[in-house]
């Protein structure tokens, strides 16, 4: 956050190899057309468009909201109003309260209503910093995976490099798979902002005022957002992987839902769809972040917890007696 005499503004930065321009602008209009339709969001600041030459960072040029320099982009975005009460809440902390998590939910439902009419396609080339929900929903699950592989060649070489045997490990997700397949493809799709957790809102009273972090937003289904929103707050991962099965929170889950509920009515269909997709709703994401720790930060070790933890570890958490509790849960939750 940087001080300056227009106001208060937020300045992030991507490494090249993570991101360019191409797959931020999409984003950036995304907030743009959820501002103009009523949702309290920052919008993205463009650069003058005379900007140019060099820096010592390498060359310097602007196309619109993003601003390359080097091998790095940089995007501002205004500072938003309303309590930042969750700043250092971890990974799957839940909200305080049951009115907060109903509050949440409507949320998302009124975001997800909004977000339709924006009709940009998901950018064409893959990048290492995307949520995306598709891979484990298509009918021909095999081939599917090794094409993704085909374009991720950083992934497919990590797996090489360390005697992975993806194939062999995702039977643990068919099941998931090929119940998810047929009734997510019926779907209509929009754009999502894919990280829906407390942390990125602020809030007045008991009601989010404001969503940020858009850097993870992509074109899924307004049904995958409200999968993440429970993923992101109702299921204590931390806690589980360090052995507690049962830190999940179902009093939360069913109070995001009821707010979803009140304003996008959920069939049982939506929930079981939901309860479905739930144990594979971030195996896409964790086999494409791998690409993000080998090249964005060089963390090995990051790479393998996506692999051991994020992509295998949680799934078969939903396998296990408290995981099944959760998502029959889910399905009664209307």
């Amino acid at each position: 956050m940087i001080r300056t005499n227009e106001g208060d503004v937020f300045i992030k930065r991507y490494a090249l190899s993570v991101r360019d321009a191409a797959s931020i602008l999409p984003y950036h209009g995304f907030v743009h057309h959820l501002a103009k339709r009523g949702i309290s969001t920052p919008t993205f600041m463009p650069f003058a468009d005379d900007l140019g030459g060099s820096a010592s960072g390498g060359p310097i040029w602007a196309t619109d909201s993003a601003l390359t320099i080097g091998g790095t982009v940089y995007e501002v975005c205004a500072k938003s109003e309303g309590d930042d009460r969750y700043i250092d809440a971890l990974s799957w902390d839940p909200p305080r309260t049951v009115s907060e998590a109903e509050q949440l939910g409507a949320f998302m439902a009124r975001m997800s209503m909004a977000a339709e009419g924006y009709d940009a396609p998901r950018p064409a080339a893959p990048n290492p910093f995307q949520n995306r929900f598709g891979l484990f929903a298509t009918a021909d699950f095999d081939a599917a995976v090794k094409a993704w592989l085909e374009e991720r060649p950083v992934v497919r070489d990590y797996l090489k490099s360390t005697d992975r045997h993806l194939m062999q490990d995702l039977d643990l997700h068919r099941c998931y798979v090929e119940k998810v397949s047929g009734p997510y493809g019926a779907l209509p799709s929009c754009w999502t902002h894919g990280d829906p957790h407390i942390s990125n809102f602020l809030w007045q009273g008991d009601r989010p005022s404001s969503i940020f972090d858009f850097g993870l937003a992509d074109r899924n289904t307004a049904l995958f957002d409200l999968v993440e929103t429970l993923e992101r707050n109702t299921i204590r991962f931390v806690s589980i992987m360090n052995g507690d099965d049962d830190a999940y929170c179902a009093d939360t889950a069913a109070a995001i839902i009821r707010g979803y509920n009140g304003v996008i009515p959920l069939s049982s269909s939506d929930l079981a769809l939901v309860a479905d997709m739930l144990p594979v709703c971030q195996s896409e994401a964790a086999l494409n972040w791998i690409a993000y720790y080998v090249e964005g930060t060089h963390r090995p070790q990051d790479a393998a917890w996506c692999y051991d933890i994020s992509l295998m570890g949680h799934t078969a958490w939903f396998a296990r007696p408290s995981g099944q509790r959760y998502l029959d849960a889910i399905r009664m939750a209307a």
